[in-house]
């Protein structure tokens, strides 16, 4: 017999650290974040009910759909929920959408999350499926590096958009345990002209945003990368469309300010020769009249004229952001180029050196609490080499099979479930996860061809008894025991402790109960 407190555990602690009025997400301020490198901490292990993609989406689109038709508010308030924030009496800072996790949130994983983020932004504002993900992945960021940051979204946003907000909820945190009821994602909104209400992509690749999105990946984020240059080039052309409009219209209107400036002079020059020829009472009120005209015409030209002067500055500023975008896509292509070879020279360089031999370990996600993942690690090189992606295992579980370990994982929070997991030392991820709950601080035993744990039946806890490759509950005790009991294998039979307490000696061969020992 085997248990798994023999197992050495390595004590590591995670830096926790379309279109309406033509307002589109302004892609600048996802952009312009910086100070740190961004991880996320999703819920990985079983769950006791697992949501289709499309129910995933649908939390999104329902509330997409709302806002397109006018609502300010939609959503319930326990789960999922928008407010969209516009004020048009202030010129300085941004408008916002935000969209509020309640304390009911089943979310628990960033990929869930931006499929719900991207499901609003095609339904709300038009976006492709594709470019509503991707701006999701970019939002996420964004709002994880400002949590909590009120200095940061004063200067950033309208006063409306803080009186929905605080130091406590502010943005998103990196923990999955930490959004529902805390976290309110925040959607720089901004009316932008000739966007057509696509993605203002701006300049989104800050270093810390791209940093952040590399240690993600594990690629350098060279598929997304990829994606938001096409994106660029997308919102480019439209720009560029969008400009030579422009520029037709000033000219349309240049010319008719043009004419209505000749039509002015030479009403005034003519009301000027028939004053100097006038005589008499009666024409001089007719001139009075048609001075007025004369100066209601003059002052029309100069109004359009001013609007023409205008209407050129802005075009003025279009053609400086075309070409600035072109800068700027030229320079996001270099450096996708530049990682890209950097790429291929490591994977040639890593596949000449063969990588070395690490000890599978237990790696605690937090020194405070019960929850591990799977470490490969290189203790001559003092280096971790792979971590596993279930970081819900209990730490004293582990119990080693030979070739494979077998654990209990998993919360049982929101979705989530307790339950025996296999794991392959080679993934360190999950090869089988076993469809009993589980108690979460049974132990793990190996006896005979099986595998041993306290199991959920009815209500009550029972000693179950699961084939090892496929964590089928083959046979469980009649007799219900302690969720906390140890095991003892004597020649008589097993014995446990009772759920009422005392002792319970159970049949090795079918786990009935041969004889209950009371105090």
């Amino acid at each position: 017999m085997k248990k798994s407190l023999a197992v050495l555990a390595l004590f590591s602690f995670l830096a926790f650290g379309a279109v309406l009025s033509a307002q589109t997400v302004a892609e600048d301020e996802l952009r312009s974040v910086g100070g740190r490198t961004i991880e996320f901490i999703n819920y990985v292990g079983p769950h006791a009910r697992i949501d289709t993609l499309d129910e995933i989406r649908g939390l999104g689109a329902a509330l997409g759909r709302a806002v397109r038709t006018g609502a300010t508010r939609a959503g319930g308030e326990s789960r999922y929920s928008v407010i969209r924030v516009r004020d048009p009496s202030t010129a300085a800072g941004l408008d916002a959408d935000i969209i509020i996790l309640g304390p009911d949130a089943g979310v628990d994983h960033i990929r869930n999350l931006r499929h719900i983020l991207g499901a609003y932004l095609e339904e709300a504002y038009g976006y492709s499926r594709s470019d509503g993900f991707l701006l999701a992945t970019f939002l996420t960021v964004y709002n994880a590096v400002y949590r909590g940051n009120l200095e940061y979204f004063g200067k950033t946003y309208k006063p409306a958009v803080l009186t929905h907000l605080s130091a406590q909820n502010a943005g998103l945190s990196v923990r999955y345990d930490e959004w529902p009821g805390r976290s309110r994602i925040v959607l720089p909104i901004t009316a932008r002209a000739g966007s057509a209400g696509r993605v203002d992509t701006g300049p989104i690749t800050d270093k810390t945003v791209v940093e952040s999105l590399k240690e993600e990946s594990g690629t350098a984020a060279l598929p997304e990368r990829r994606e938001m240059v096409d994106l660029k080039e997308r919102e480019l052309a439209e720009q560029k469309a969008a400009l030579e409009e422009d520029k037709a219209r000033v000219a349309r209107e240049e010319k008719a300010a043009s004419d209505e400036k000749t039509r002015a002079e030479a009403a005034r020059a003519e009301l000027e020769k028939d004053k100097a020829a006038a005589q008499g009472p009666e024409q001089e009120a007719e001139l009075t009249r048609r001075a007025a005209e004369v100066a209601a015409q003059e002052k029309a030209a100069a109004e359009k004229e001013a609007a023409v002067a205008a209407a050129k500055e802005e075009v003025a500023k279009e053609e400086a952001a075309v070409a600035a975008k072109e800068a700027e896509i030229a320079e996001d292509r270099k450096a996708v180029a530049e990682d890209q070879k950097a790429q291929i020279a490591q994977e040639v360089a890593a596949k000449a050196e063969a990588a070395p031999r690490g000890s599978v370990l237990l790696d605690l996600v937090d020194p405070n609490r019960p929850y591990a993942r799977l470490a490969l690690v290189d203790l001559a090189g003092g280096k971790y080499l792979k971590t596993g992606e279930i970081n819900t295992l209990r730490a004293d579980s582990l119990l080693d099979l030979g070739g494979a370990f077998v654990a209990v994982a998993g919360r049982a929070e929101g979705s989530g479930a307790v339950r025996l997991v296999l794991l392959d030392l080679e993934t360190l991820s999950a090869k089988v996860t076993g469809t009993v709950d589980v108690h979460p601080e049974t132990g793990v035993w190996k006896e005979g061809a099986g595998v041993l744990a306290v199991a959920s039946d009815g209500g009550k806890w029972v000693l179950g008894l699961f084939d090892p490759a496929t964590l089928e509950l083959k046979l469980k005790s009649e007799t219900a025991v302690s969720p906390f009991t140890f095991l003892r294998v004597l020649p008589e039979g097993f014995v446990v402790a009772g759920a009422g307490g005392g002792l319970v000696l159970l049949n090795k061969a079918d786990l009935k109960t041969i004889k209950e020992i009371r105090r």
